[in-house]
């Protein structure tokens, strides 16, 4: 593993723990793990800006402005996620 790749490895574990530790505080009903939580938002979350419409989760973008994070990360997280199914 190259040293960027190590690096992202590191700051993907630290902000999953960041966000099953922010998420204990307001669950969303569908389990406490961040693959839960990812899941959650990006496909159930019922408040986003299509809500009127019915429209269930959120975009890329709002939930990486949601988490004050880079889309590019949000990408990192996904990444890391689907390596872990």
């Amino acid at each position: 593993m190259c040293l960027r790749n190590h690096h992202i490895a590191i700051k993907v574990e630290q902000f999953r723990k960041e966000i099953e530790k922010k998420y204990e505080k307001t669950p969303t009903g569908c389990g406490g793990s961040f693959g839960e939580i990812l899941c959650f938002e990006i496909h159930s979350q019922p408040d986003n800006p299509r809500k009127e419409s019915g429209e269930l989760g959120l975009t890329f973008r709002e939930l990486a402005k949601k988490w004050n994070i880079p889309v590019s990360f949000l990408g990192d997280l996904i990444v890391d996620h689907c390596y872990k199914l």
